[in-house]
Parts: C-alpha cells; sequence; structure tokens
C-alpha cells in the first residue's frame, strides 16, 4: 500500500474537491492507548495510525527502521511500544481492546491564528472526557473552513473513526490542526496552504448539527485550540 504521509520538504501543488458520501459523521473521538504491536490495516497510512494513537509519526518510523514511510502494507506489524521482541506478520489486527490514553497539558502560548469558521462554540475542550479532544464550532449550511495557519496538507479523508471527512494541517513546532465534519474538501494531501485559505465545507456531526470539529495537537497530543485561536472570533 502505497499512500502519501507529510514528510518535509514535499510539496504537492495540485488541489482537488471531494464529496463525502455520508450526512453526517459516526464514531468515537475516544484516544486510544497504542498496542504494542499495529498490524497494518487497508486504508492505513503511518500518519493516520499515529493519529488514532496520539503518536508522533516519526516516532514510529524511526522505531520500525523504517527507510521510506509512504510504503507500508495490508499485516505489516509496527511496534508502537518499544519492545525487544521479534515482529512477525499477520493478516489481521489480533490486539486486544484498548483503553483511554492520557493527554498533556496544554502550553501556554500567544493565539495568532485564526478561527477556520464564524460560529457559537458548542463544545469546548475538555481532556478528561471522551469526544472533547478539540472544540466543535456551530455552522451553517455551504458555510466554507477556512485553515486556521499555514502549513502542509497531511491527511484528507474518511478513514479516522468519528472524525467524519477530515483534513489535517501538518505546521511548524510539532503542530497539527485538523476540521472533522467536512461535506466538501479542496484540497490534497501533501500540498500547502495559507493562513485563511478555503479547505473545504462545513457538514453534519453525529446529531445531525451542521458544526465543525476542530482539533489541535502538539507532538502527537491534543492540547486546547483556544490557546492558539484565542476566545474570541477572529480573522
Amino acid at each position: 500500500m502505497k499512500r502519501i504521509i507529510l514528510i518535509v520538504g514535499l510539496f504537492i501543488l495540485t488541489a482537488c474537491s471531494s464529496n463525502y458520501s455520508g450526512k453526517y459523521s459516526k464514531g468515537s473521538f475516544g484516544r486510544l492507548r497504542p498496542p504494542a504491536v499495529y498490524y497494518v490495516r487497508k486504508g492505513d497510512t503511518l500518519f493516520s495510525i499515529a493519529w488514532r494513537y496520539g503518536l508522533d509519526p516519526h516516532v514510529i518510523q524511526r522505531r520500525n527502521g523504517l527507510t521510506d514511510p509512504n510504503k507500508i502494507s495490508v499485516g505489516q506489524p509496527l511496534r508502537l511500544k518499544y519492545s525487544t521482541k521479534r515482529l512477525r506478520y499477520h493478516k489481521r489486527n489480533k490486539s486486544s481492546p484498548h483503553k483511554v490514553a492520557s493527554v498533556h497539558r496544554t502550553p501556554k502560548v500567544i493565539a495568532n491564528w485564526v478561527w477556520p469558521i464564524k460560529g457559537r462554540i458548542v463544545r469546548n475542550f475538555n481532556p478528561k472526557k471522551i469526544g472533547a479532544n478539540g472544540i466543535r464550532i456551530a455552522g451553517r449550511p455551504n458555510q466554507t473552513v477556512n485553515a486556521a495557519e499555514k502549513g502542509v496538507v497531511a491527511y484528507k479523508g474518511n478513514g479516522l473513526n468519528g472524525y467524519g471527512n477530515v483534513v489535517i494541517i501538518k505546521h511548524k513546532s510539532g503542530l497539527l490542526s485538523a476540521y472533522g465534519f467536512l461535506s466538501k474538501t479542496y484540497v490534497k494531501e501533501g500540498q500547502t496552504v495559507k493562513k485563511r485559505q478555503r479547505i473545504g465545507t462545513v457538514g453534519y456531526a453525529a446529531n445531525k448539527q451542521l458544526m465543525l470539529h476542530f482539533e489541535v495537537r502538539r507532538n502527537g497530543h491534543p492540547v486546547n485550540p483556544k490557546a492558539y485561536i484565542g476566545n474570541r472570533y477572529r480573522f
């Protein structure tokens, strides 16, 4: 399996628009505790695996001696925790059920990003609550979603449970921003985006309400988005 995962220096300058087939997003946002060994499934990328378990993809790459992070195959074992045990290929992921993992404290920073959409916050960040890894902002029909800060698109798709159609952008200093519940997307993996650039359109959450799930991660761990966009709307 070959899919693009963001690598520093990789830039793809083409863009595209795609529609999300579902009317609203289902699933859980729970931060899963990583298994010692994960077996690659169809549709996985190194980046999506890292995001699912709150890990740094570069650490996974180094830990498994991957020379090309874009080349992983179905059934391939990936060591997510340090171990000296020998790995073997499996056709399925036979790992046991996972528990919710802990999160890191949000660092004190100066908020200089912009809000991805204009709207009322209907759910705040709460690191102790499943489904509150970020904030949710009420939206309107056909409302444009914009990049909160410049960066490179690291992931675009609906392969992350609970996020629906999502775009994830990598920024400097180990920061990532995610834009979930999108009905349409206008960017491509590897594409550079500017601050305030249109990246998608607001879609429906599981409660059938128009809203955006906006999430920020630092070194793989969820942090409070308000530390970067502020408490009040600005664009």
